[in-house]
């Protein structure tokens, strides 16, 4: 959610921002206008309660490593769980709840084209990150978050912006391959 983020920024405070690096940014597209069914913030509070340790490591196995755990991954599990576990888990369920319902609503995917600063866009062609895809019809939750697709099409949209693809990588490519990634990002940060 971090790139989405920033390009919210770059796109409220042009001149505040000298380049925008995005990796793996959700927003690239718009889920509701797809198809996936809206779930209410009460709703996704219920499920964030639910979250634990196996439900977060399920998901990143399937959307962020293409099904190719490493035991290195899991001390992001155990940081994200252990939120979900303390004593402040009420509130972090109700905030992921509110996140998730912003993500949902306010893609910056329509505003991609309205970007005026130096943008590089990296992301992984394993990536199939794509919330609420597991409220949506099996058919249409095979089609969403296709980064390989989404990245191409969303740099093009941007005035200038240069794509950085990780081959076999997924969400996060700074935690799969961080050499890889952070040469690419130091390579583009130096190209500006």
């Amino acid at each position: 959610m971090g790139g989405m983020l920033a390009a919210r920024y770059a796109l409220m405070f042009p001149d505040a921002v000298e380049q925008l690096v995005m990796v793996d940014p959700l927003g690239l597209e718009d889920w509701r206008q797809k198809g996936v069914p809206y779930q209410t913030i009460d709703a996704a509070y219920a499920a964030e309660r639910k979250t634990s340790a196996a439900s977060i490591k399920a998901y990143q196995l399937k959307f962020y490593y293409n099904g190719q755990w490493k035991p290195d991954y899991d001390r992001w599990v155990e940081m994200q769980a252990g939120l979900y576990a303390g004593p402040g888990a009420e509130r972090v369920a109700w905030n992921q709840a509110q996140t998730s319902d912003m993500v949902f609503t306010q893609p910056v995917v329509h505003e991609f084209d309205r970007l005026r600063v130096p943008t590089v866009l990296m992301a992984g062609t394993k990536d199939r990150t794509a919330p609420g895809a597991n409220r949506a019809a099996p058919a249409l939750a095979e089609t969403l978050g296709r980064y390989d697709r989404l990245g191409p099409e969303v740099a093009g949209r941007i005035k200038g912006a240069r794509l950085v693809m990780f081959e076999g990588l997924g969400h996060s490519p700074q935690v799969e391959a961080p050499d890889r990634f952070h040469e690419a990002l130091l390579r583009e940060l130096a190209a500006r």
